[in-house]
This record gives C-alpha cells, structure tokens and sequence, in this order.
C-alpha cells in the first residue's frame, strides 16, 4: 500500500470545501421558479437518477443517492406535487409504487442539465483543452479512490480520544 501523501495545512480539504460550496450554489433557474425550484436543488439528483434509469422504488432511489427512504419520499412527493413525476404500481409487488419520470418532467431535466452544463462551460471557458482533460481525468481518479476507501469502515473511523493519547 503506497504510503498517504501528506497535503499541506490541509491544502486538499480546503479545495474540496470550497468546491462542494459552490456545487451545492450551482443551482439553475428555469421558468418560473415557484414550480421548479425544488427540482432545481435536493430533487435534482432524484430526476437525474429517474432520467437514466426510467421507473424505479423509492427505496432504489434511496440507496442509490445514499439517502435516508424518508428523505427521498419527501423530496418525491414535492416533485410530484409539481408535475415532474407520477407513481405507477410494481408489477411484480401491488403494495409498492414505483416512480418515473412525466413528460413535464423529462423537460425540465433536460433544460436543467443544459443550464448547469452551460454554467460549468463558461467558468471553463479560460481554460486550455487538456486543463479541462486532466481535470477531469483527475476528478474521476479521486472519485473512484474514495469511492473505494469509503467502503472499508476503517478508513473512515475517527479514533476515539483515548487511542492516540500515548502516541
């Protein structure tokens, strides 16, 4: 195992800080904001799941986003409230529903992708061809790192106060 590399006044958490502040600011408006402003923040991800994989449970969703069933069921029933999805039964289990995607909803996926694509393009519009290529070459690297690191529970413990006190 390759021993870790040590980032400078924690250099590296500081960028992913920063990073996840402005993905979370990255919130694009289209049409009138009252009936798509859920979509546009918590729901996004919900209708992008929806987009790629067509009708699914509440609870595939859930485990997919890694979020709470409850949390998810929420953010669904707003979403539905503003057309963007419908229930239809489980053919293989009446007492569950599953979710998919309205027409209404497909629209507004697709404008809210092409918004947030057009915003990422313009802070990259600076930017060299291969800066961008080994951005995203890197990104997807460190994605799937700790992707892998976050699956063993003991990379991710925090040592209680006593364990290193000696050290």
């Amino acid at each position: 195992m390759p021993a870790p590399i040590p980032t400078s006044s924690g250099a590296l958490d500081e960028v992913l800080f920063t990073l996840g502040q402005s993905l979370r600011r990255l919130r694009i408006s289209i049409g009138d904001e009252s009936d798509f402003a859920y979509a546009i923040g918590s729901g996004f991800w919900q209708l992008v799941l929806l987009g790629e994989r067509g009708e699914e449970r509440v609870s595939e969703i859930a485990f997919a986003l890694n979020l709470d069933i409850s949390t998810v069921s929420r953010q669904l029933k707003l979403l539905e409230s503003r057309g963007l999805i419908e229930r239809t039964p489980d053919k293989s289990d009446g007492r569950v529903s599953k979710v998919r995607l309205t027409e209404l909803g497909t629209n507004v996926l697709h404008q809210l992708v092409q918004a947030r694509l057009a915003v990422i393009n313009d802070a990259l519009s600076s930017w060299k061809k291969t800066d961008v290529d080994a951005l995203i070459t890197l990104l997807d690297r460190f994605s799937r790192d700790l992707g892998s690191s976050l699956t063993d529970p003991d990379i991710c413990s925090v040592p209680s106060q006593g364990e290193n006190a000696g050290s």
